[in-house]
């Protein structure tokens, strides 16, 4: 039992030391006030060394307690200290020297990976990732160079969503520490490219006149960056992302043909005889060897790292003549893995790696097995169609076991599924694994022997990709997103089919009646059931007001029993790409919500309206409403793919949506200030009122108290009133007068704005205006998504980073 802390100790020092990085020895910061830290460790070197178990402790149980209870000691005050250290690196410039780690082209100049040497002059010994971020670089950098930048930290903060792609969580998972905000680019310390760049280079003029050199540079350098946007949505509906992601499928793949190929040479050139019982090993040696320069050609990446630790592990205990199990030798691969790299379990490709890399080894075992053999003598040619057919049936059977057995993993990391996936991998597979992969490494090795034959290699390699991308589109037709609910039951399907399997196999060797078989399958069948009617109650009794991370800007849904509304998207970013597409988009997919009764877009601001095209592309929209309907309306010509109508949002429009009631109380008229004309919602279900402002400014406040006051003298109806208030425009000083937070006397007030925006928003001076009455406040730059249930005088808070997904890497030590 001892030994359950230590690890727990080991894998929170691994963690600190891998994403804070090693000691400075000594670092002097300008004093920000006179209370600050002049000097602080990036991590414990100046703290109580933490200590191995000694003998002593170990047979003094209570000795061992204190010593655990000093390191943990020891890791608390770490902890602080990486914090104010963090906090004083944040507020000023830095001059840091790194080495670059990505690939540079053309297209992501402004944004790569890099190690850190040394920061404010000092030398770093552990030096952790950072995540370089370039606005308008005047250079290109290239992996394995050294430069030195004047750069602003910030801490790893992701848009936190349901569903959506948790952009921290794998930053983690690959070690990046910080983001770096280049300032000034200060000088070339070292133009040296690595050995991996030039051969980059090198790649990228050979390709550059092939229609498929994104797909190639993928395959060969695990860069997706040239990957068109058509190629990459198409390789994801024919369900064949796993062959452009190299992984444990391509390491154990590789070395599968290379062994294969390897042993037929050897047997040739090296007959057993000679070697005897070395000629495998030699060829397993070799055959890690090709694995392992495939490894450094993508990059060392993690999961490529993982795939050959685990086929290093496999091929050391196979090789010992050692008796062993399968599911000892996973678990030991696993092991070693977790031991190297806690982090990696943060990532969903270790999980997809080591199911595909534990099926292939699965699948080699049994391959191990002695075949028996039949008596009768057979022809040479006969003996080798017979080869050929078993080496064909095995290869499907590995595809459909692969497909199967991940099946699970992808449903609940990708929410989705091909419908042809079986058929078109059956295909894939063989023909990335034997042609089209070989091909192009071999181009890449005659690229520095021969140039010419690489080049026609290359060639070979386009046309297949080429061919097979432009046949099997048609198949496209069969990828289909699931909602939760649909996730929830495949896999319950998959598990009681398991279930039952074990419960077969169970009565087969013991004396089981058939009334107790049945028995514990109708109980659960029944706990089911009750939570699927409970869940159903209470999804009709209640209703969901959901405000979206979208960084700086807006993005709301309202959600009562089954219908929607959708009140702005969040931004877009060059026309390119859209928030919504990767938050708002996968949370109404998982929600299985295919339509919006009602979409309202407050004003044209790119941050309230950026991701308007990606909504209206993906989902059927009954009812379009706009604060500036005739803008918007033009925008929709220029963009016609999916063209819809909107309607001017007006004050005095009543809208019913089932219990919700929707009152729109601004604009009266469309004027030139396009904040001032956002559409005011007020949602009511009779009880509790929820209001949406837009970017409206204390001017429009101050006509919204006018009317209100009008209002409650003329009808005694109050329209201002709203338990839950949308700050205007983020939380702005010219926004949320003192009268106007009156009139609203909300419960909760919501602050939708990016983390360190450089507006500053939500305004200090505003949030303490409303703390002042006693009012709640949320700001999700801090809290991510936020759920507000809402049922009959009772609102529940809940949000993404303490509630939904309370995990510790959503809480960085900076905020």
């Amino acid at each position: 039992m001892a030994i359950l802390p230590f690890t727990a100790l080991y894998f929170s020092l691994f963690s600190y030391v891998s994403l804070f990085g090693g000691s400075f020895e000594s670092i002097n910061y300008k004093p920000l006030l006179a209370n600050d830290l002049l000097t602080t460790p990036l991590v414990a070197k100046g703290l109580a060394p933490l200590r191995s178990p000694s003998r002593a402790s170990i047979s003094n149980p209570e000795q061992g307690k204190h010593q655990l209870a000093n390191n943990i000691s020891n890791i608390k005050e770490h902890k602080q200290q990486v914090s104010q250290t963090y906090s004083t690196l944040s507020r000023q410039d830095n001059t840091i020297i790194v080495r670059v780690k990505s690939l540079i082209n053309t297209k992501n100049t402004g944004y790569f990976i890099a190690r850190i040497i040394s920061i404010n002059d000092q030398y770093c010994d552990f030096c952790p990732l950072v995540e370089m971020r370039w606005y308008k670089p005047n250079l290109q950098v290239q992996a394995g160079q050294v430069h030195q930048f004047k750069v602003r930290f910030k801490a790893l903060q992701g848009k936190a969503n349901p569903y959506g792609f948790d952009r921290q969580k794998w930053r983690y998972s690959q070690h990046i520490a910080y983001i770096a905000n280049i300032k000034q680019h200060i000088k070339v310390i070292d133009k040296r490219v690595s050995i991996r760049a030039s051969l980059y280079k090198k790649v990228m003029q050979a390709t550059n006149e092939l229609s498929q050199q994104g797909s190639l540079l993928a395959l060969i350098f695990a860069d997706k960056s040239l990957l068109n946007e058509h190629d990459k949505s198409l390789i994801k509906q024919l369900g064949i992302a796993h062959l452009f992601a190299i992984s444990g499928l391509h390491i154990g793949l590789l070395f599968i043909l290379s062994t294969v190929i390897l042993n037929a040479l050897f047997k040739q050139l090296l007959p057993e005889r000679y070697l005897g019982w070395f000629r495998w090993r030699l060829v397993n040696i070799v055959g890690l060897l090709v694995c392992v320069s495939y490894g450094y050609i993508s990059g060392f990446s993690l999961p490529t790292e993982r795939a050959l630790l685990m086929l290093l592990t496999s091929v050391l205990v196979l090789s010992s003549k050692q008796k062993v199990s399968l599911l000892d030798l996973l678990l030991l691969c696993l092991w070693i893995i977790l031991m190297l790299d806690p982090l990696s379990i943060l990532s969903s490709s270790l999980w997809l790696s080591f199911m595909a890399m534990s099926i292939i080894l699965a699948f080699m075992w049994l391959l191990q097995r002695p075949q028996q053999t039949a008596e009768q003598k057979k022809s040479w040619y006969q003996a080798k169609l017979q080869r050929l057919f078993i080496t064909i049936k095995g290869l499907l059977l590995l595809q459909l076991v692969l497909t199967l057995f991940m099946l699970p993993i992808q449903l609940i990391n990708f929410s989705a599924i091909s419908l042809y996936a079986l058929p078109i991998n059956l295909i894939a597979i063989p023909l990335f694994s034997w042609f089209i992969i070989p091909l192009t490494l071999l181009g890449v090795l005659f690229l520095l022997l021969i140039e010419p034959v690489g080049v026609a290699l290359f060639t070979i390699s386009d046309q297949l990709l080429s061919y097979f991308l432009h046949y099997f589109s048609i198949l496209s037709a069969g990828y289909l997103m699931l909602s939760q609910l649909h996730i929830v039951l495949i896999l319950t399907f998959i598990l009681f089919s398991l279930f039952f399997l074990l419960l077969s196999l169970i009565q087969r060797f013991f004396n089981i009646s058939h009334t107790k078989m049945w028995l514990l399958p109708s109980i659960l069948l029944v706990f089911v059931g009750i939570r699927a009617v409970e869940q159903k109650w209470q999804n009709e009794q209640q209703w969901q007001l959901e405000v979206f991370d979208v960084g700086q800007g807006l993005a709301i849904l309202i959600y009562s029993d089954g219908h929607s509304i959708l009140y702005d998207t969040g931004p877009s970013y060059g026309g390119r790409y859209a928030v919504a597409e990767s938050t708002v988009l996968p949370y109404l997919q998982a929600r299985g919500i295919t339509q919006l009764d009602y979409f309202f877009i407050s004003h044209s601001d790119n941050d309230h309206a950026g991701g308007r095209e990606a909504i209206q592309n993906n989902l059927h929209i009954k009812q379009a409403y706009a604060g500036e309907a005739d803008l918007m309306n033009q925008r929709n010509n220029l963009q016609p793919n999916r063209y819809i109508n909107y309607q001017q949002c007006i004050s005095g429009q009543v809208h019913q949506l089932g219990k919700l009631t929707l009152t729109t109380l601004s604009p009266s008229s469309v004027g030139s200030n396009n904040n001032n004309n956002s559409c005011v919602l007020q949602i009511s279900d009779g009880v509790n009122k929820v209001l949406l402002t837009g970017d409206i400014s204390k001017a429009v406040e101050y006509k919204l108290i006018v009317e209100n006051r009008q209002s409650i003298s003329n009808k005694n109806v109050n329209n201002l009133q709203a338990d839950i208030l949308i700050a205007p425009h983020h939380g702005s000083n010219t926004s949320s007068s003192l009268a106007f937070i009156n009139q609203v006397n909300p419960q909760w007030v919501v602050f939708s704005a990016g983390y360190k925006n450089r507006w500053r928003f939500p305004v200090e001076k505003v949030v303490d205006r409303y703390q002042q009455l006693g009012i709640k406040h949320l700001t999700t730059a801090n809290t991510g998504f936020i759920r507000f249930n809402v049922q009959n005088h009772h609102i529940e808070v809940k949000t993404y980073r303490e509630d939904l997904a309370a995990y510790w890497y959503h809480r960085h030590l900076a905020l």
